[in-house]
């Protein structure tokens, strides 16, 4: 009986322990840089670290980290790209040169950082390329501040909608409503890549700031058909970026 009971103690031990075997997340940060690359659709996490180790094999100082993505729906699809994180804008400016460094580069910097509640997790990023009008791009950058990060900002932990805008590269001057999701998020509420009544239930509360939103935005460039649960909110051009793999260094 004493044997018995010290092997379930054992047991019940071993189950509380934390695994090795959880899938890695990346912590969004105030600077978001992507570096496309010429990594083919099957690369892995190898390839990741024979590629870090050519531009850039330097570890990234604190506050700041890499990670591989590839594009699995949308119109980035079996593209792969690196993707830095920069923890605050403050510390972005302590690393000038950081992500120069391969194919192409585009820097996101977070629009009102100071209304979004600690960033989250994550290892899907679903990006809609928003484009603002150009005469209206300050009273956009006030309405994100004002209304749409405390809303749609902090919609859901799981699902929530931040928007960027491009400082540097090809992009430089436009936005991003990127997606914040998790693989779990994303299959509860675009179950298929459709919307599911969780995604509907979940974007209710903030449909009534859409006619507004709309007003900021090129005609024909965001969905409108209120079919969709997020629309306006959702642009006609988007891409899900999924994690492949953190800095194995």
């Amino acid at each position: 009986m004493i044997r018995l009971a010290a092997v379930l103690a054992a047991l019940s031990a071993t189950l509380l322990l934390p695994t090795t075997a959880a899938v890695d997340l990346m912590k969004l940060g105030e600077v978001l840089l992507f570096n496309a690359t010429d990594l083919p659709p099957d690369a892995d996490a190898k390839a990741f670290a024979q590629l870090l180790e050519r531009i850039a094999p330097k570890r990234p100082e604190p506050g700041v980290a890499v990670h591989l993505f590839r594009g699995d729906r949308g119109s980035r699809k079996g593209q792969h790209a690196l993707v830095w994180t920069v923890d605050t804008l403050k510390r972005r400016r302590e690393y000038p040169a950081l992500g120069d460094a391969g194919k192409s580069n585009v820097e996101y910097h977070l629009v009102a950082p100071e209304h979004v509640e600690t960033l989250p997790e994550v290892d899907v990023l679903g990006l809609h390329y928003t484009k603002v009008r150009p005469d209206r791009v300050e009273a956009f950058e006030r309405f994100v501040s004002e209304k749409l990060h405390p809303s749609v900002g902090n919609l859901r932990p799981d699902l929530r909608i931040l928007y960027y805008r491009a400082v540097r590269g090809a992009d430089a001057g436009s936005y991003i409503a990127l997606f914040a999701l998790t693989r779990a998020s994303r299959d509860k509420y675009w179950p298929g890549g459709s919307d599911s009544d969780n995604l509907r239930a979940a974007f209710k509360p903030v449909q009534g700031q859409t006619k507004e939103l709309s007003t900021f935005l090129v005609e024909g460039s965001y969905l409108a058909d209120p079919k969709f649960a997020a629309a306006v909110y959702e642009s006609r051009e988007w891409a899900d970026f999924v994690l492949v793999s953190a800095d194995p260094r």
